[in-house]
């Protein structure tokens, strides 16, 4: 597998090392899951919540990304809940399944740049049924998935080095560049190749 990803995470508050996002890149039988989570509001109770919403997503990666979020969604029931983005992606195909219910964001950069749509909702409180689509990647696409602490306008002319180099670099440059001052950031960076 010749994938290159990478995920980081930045509490609101410089001082605390808690932070209500989080999230998870899982490589298992040639495909590789990734989910990315951000919980209402920040501090202790924010990073529980994560916390919670992580232990589920590590047992669960291979179910498909609906199923995922309508679990996640009974998992977090009596909490204040989150938003979150799970894609699965079969590294030989280049075959992308993701659902989303949120402000999560998932972009894809390269062969045909695009946003994708997920839902409205708070899993752990209300939402509606998720929805799953398909995609197709090709060698040298990038995909990115951030919550909403990064500037959602991720327009890369106006950032010429913003997308080059590894998917660290590239994380890096999207936390550095683009991240809000005012909440929890975070973001999962891939760069398929096969």
């Amino acid at each position: 597998m010749k994938n290159d990803y990478h995920f980081a995470k930045q509490p609101f508050c410089h001082e605390s090392e808690e932070c209500g996002d989080t999230g998870v890149i899982i490589e298992y039988d040639e495909h590789l899951f990734l989910a990315l989570v951000d919980a209402l509001g920040h501090g202790t109770i924010a990073a529980n919540i994560a916390q919670k919403a992580l232990t589920y997503l590590e047992q669960s990666y291979r179910e498909r990304p609906a199923v995922v979020l309508e679990n996640l969604h009974e998992h977090l029931k009596g909490t204040r809940g989150s938003v979150a983005a799970v894609c699965s992606l079969n590294c030989i195909t280049g075959s992308l399944s993701y659902s989303g219910i949120g402000n999560i964001s998932i972009k894809r950069f390269g062969s045909n740049a695009e946003s994708f749509v997920t839902r409205d909702g708070i899993l752990g409180y209300m939402i509606p049924s998720p929805v799953e689509k398909t995609i197709k990647l090709y060698a040298g696409d990038i995909l990115v998935m951030h919550s909403d602490g990064i500037k959602d306008h991720i327009d890369p002319t106006s950032f010429p080095n913003l997308l080059m180099g590894n998917a660290k670099n590239i994380c890096s440059n999207v936390m550095t560049l683009l991240k809000k001052e005012n909440d929890d950031a975070s973001c999962i960076i891939l760069r398929y190749d096969i």
